[in-house]
């Protein structure tokens, strides 16, 4: 299976951003809060916030490549049509891998279990 998080799967522009942000589910962890919006197309896509607050240069951009990793790992969790917009905390700059693994799998979880209360479809899957 491919691993690579392509062009296509990641949130690009701002009108995409402002959609997961103001339309979007919220789903919060300690680490991190997702935006979880519905656009009906296949591949789910992924946007990344990580501000100043999480850390020094350095800092943030561990959190956006372990966020990122996360993402192409976990893509058999994500329900189909969702476009996911990650707003890192300051408490993810201090988190393992494993912790924030941990909340992802909670979160994806979260999702596909109102995912499938809304969608009939997805009952039987």
């Amino acid at each position: 299976m491919d691993q690579r998080l392509r062009s296509h799967q990641r949130l690009t522009n701002a009108a995409d951003f402002t959609r997961c942000y103001r339309h979007g589910k919220r789903l919060r962890t300690r680490y991190f809060t997702v935006y979880a919006y519905r656009w009906g197309k296949s591949v789910p896509r992924l946007g990344l916030a990580v501000g100043k607050a999480v850390g020094i240069a350095v800092v943030r951009n561990r959190v956006k490549r372990r966020l990122r990793e996360l993402f192409r790992r976990h893509k058999i969790l994500i329900p189909r049509g969702y476009d996911l917009f990650v707003r890192a905390g300051p408490a993810s700059a201090a988190a393992s891998y494993a912790a924030l693994e941990v909340a992802w799998d909670e979160v994806m979880a979260m999702l596909k279990s109102d995912d499938t209360q809304t969608d009939p479809e997805l009952r039987d899957t």
